[in-house]
């Protein structure tokens, strides 16, 4: 049995060595987070050396998408931006920017979309925000040093919602010291568009009023493998006029950009901004998005392969539209037509375009089926600039056994002439003519249109009209309806009642009901 002395010395040794062992395992717990402190500091402080390395004949190309939600619509801008190095040297780079981007628009509703430079009254609030879009019609050439610095631009490459030019996208400014965080900040201007009238190339902008601004971009590195630098980025463009203490105008964002070391160039980017316009009495926001991704050198080629068939095919159709002016000027007409015909035997446009103006005013005399094959010509060119103007004289010139030649155009036209070809068709009161006019009240953008000529046109239409009834399509069903209220007879309603047995469809049996009952209305039933 151990003696009270002897337990105070086994008690006090294992003490000790319990204090041993914690305090050897505070050391290695110490020292792990003294070498990792070191190491995040080193990372911390670490100078990462980025530049464009690009050199001269390289070719480089990314692919770009823009959304925009506004209140009514969404706007998609998309496209493909290209890079052609022209000249370099140790210190600078020369690039040749080339591309544009395609704008597209979706409806939040169900109604047509009219796009806002059409209008005359109320207006976007942003559609009058711009940048400087001097010289605009000069080559778009950068140059820049290595580090991104753009020193000059040739050219412009203007886009919407402040975003700033296309070729700058993608050419983000490096840090010459090679920071691990940097920043850019210019004093800047916005104007302001009146939307009074529309602005005309030749006379420029009508500018409201330009407030000055202030453009401050953050760059962060926040990660980095062998190949790649991810870089984390926070853009402030504001005016300097407030509203309530916030800025007038202000387009503020964050985003991610990847850098390629190997390569010297930006490889992908995402952005997200909330574009701002206040007012004493409202404020703006439109949220948007830009990504752009560097296309590789298969895509790329793909893309000009593309390009360069579209291109075929452009130029097919402009030596279609040089066809269509070439055709002889009949002998036996009056010198006044002919010197009319002659005119739009060029191609120049305004030329054209007011001899097809003066063909629409003639009043002849006689049918003249030449002219009118001439003028048929000139429309299946598919010339849109001429296409309205053709289409009204066709209306003055147009024979009874041009309407297979009508029926066909009334298919290829767009809605500026849809109108004229119309009128020129039941002009000539044919049976196939009246129902291929009739068929129009099945598409959306010509219908409202096509009911108001059969209307226009009678009685004599009614038949065309009802074979068109499709209680399974709505649409056509009011229209359909729209017309028989005004020219059907004891004909449309034997048809309706006919179909009302038949049919279960509760929209078709109430608009039916309300055109049954103006038609006995008007027919004294």
């Amino acid at each position: 049995m151990l003696s009270g002395i002897q337990l105070r010395d086994l008690f006090a040794s294992r003490c000790d060595g319990f204090h041993f062992i914690t305090r050897r395992l505070s050391e290695i717990i110490l020292g792990a987070m003294l070498v990792f402190l070191v190491q995040i500091s080193g990372y911390a402080a670490e100078k990462t050396k980025l530049t464009y390395t690009w050199e001269q004949g390289q070719h480089f190309a990314y692919r770009i998408n823009i959304i925009a939600t506004l209140d009514d619509y969404t706007e998609t801008l998309s496209g493909v931006e290209q890079y052609e190095v022209i000249k370099s040297d140790s210190d600078s780079i020369s690039l040749r920017c080339t591309g544009s981007l395609n704008s597209t628009k979706k409806s939040k509703s169900k109604r047509l979309l009219i796009h806002p430079m059409r209008l005359h009254r109320h207006r976007s609030p942003f559609t009058g925000l711009t940048h400087n879009m001097m010289r605009s019609f000069e080559p778009h050439v950068l140059n820049m040093n290595r580090y991104g610095e753009i020193d000059t631009i040739k050219g412009s490459s203007s886009l919407p919602y402040l975003i700033g030019n296309l070729s700058e996208i993608n050419l983000i400014p490096l840090s010459p010291e090679s920071n691990v965080e940097w920043s850019e900040s210019e004093k800047t201007s916005i104007s302001i568009i009146s939307s009074d009238r529309i602005p005309l190339t030749l006379r420029g902008a009508n500018v409201e009023k330009t407030m000055g601004a202030k453009q401050t971009t953050d760059y962060k590195i926040t990660g980095q493998t062998a190949e790649e630098v991810s870089i984390e980025v926070k853009h402030s463009y504001r005016t300097i006029a407030m509203v309530d203490g916030s800025p007038e105008v202000e387009l503020a964002g964050t985003g991610t950009i990847q850098f390629d070391k190997k390569q010297g160039g930006v490889k992908s980017l995402t952005m997200n901004y909330k574009l701002f316009r206040r007012s004493e009495t409202s404020v703006h926001k439109i949220p948007i998005s830009i990504s752009s991704k560097q296309m590789t050198k298969a895509e790329l080629l793909k893309y000009r392969a593309d390009q360069k068939e579209l291109q075929k095919k452009h130029q097919a159709e402009i030596k279609k539209r040089k066809e269509a002016s070439k055709f002889e000027v009949p002998e036996n007409i009056d010198a006044d037509l002919k010197n009319i015909l002659q005119d739009l035997a060029t191609t120049n446009v305004l030329k054209r375009k007011a001899a097809l103006k003066k063909l629409s005013e003639s009043k002849p005399t006689q049918e003249n089926p030449e002219i009118s094959k001439i003028l048929i010509k000139v429309l299946k060119s598919g010339d849109i600039i001429v296409v309205a103007d053709a289409s009204k004289a066709l209306v003055v010139w147009s024979t009874k056994e041009d309407v297979p030649a009508l029926i066909e155009l009334l298919s290829q036209v767009n809605i500026l002439g849809a109108d004229a070809i119309m009128d020129s068709i039941l002009k000539h009161q044919t049976t196939e003519g009246v129902l291929a006019v009739a068929k129009l009240l099945k598409e959306p953008l010509k219908s409202h249109n096509a009911s108001k000529k059969l209307i226009a046109y009678g009685s004599g239409a009614e038949e065309a009209v009802l074979d068109q009834l499709d209680p399974s399509n709505l649409l056509t069903l009011v229209r359909v309806f729209s017309v028989l209220k005004e020219i059907g007879t004891e004909k449309s309603l034997k048809k309706i009642d006919e179909i009302s047995r038949s049919t279960k469809n509760q929209n078709f049996k109430f608009h039916a009901a309300a055109a049954v009952k103006a038609i006995k209305a008007r027919e004294g039933k």
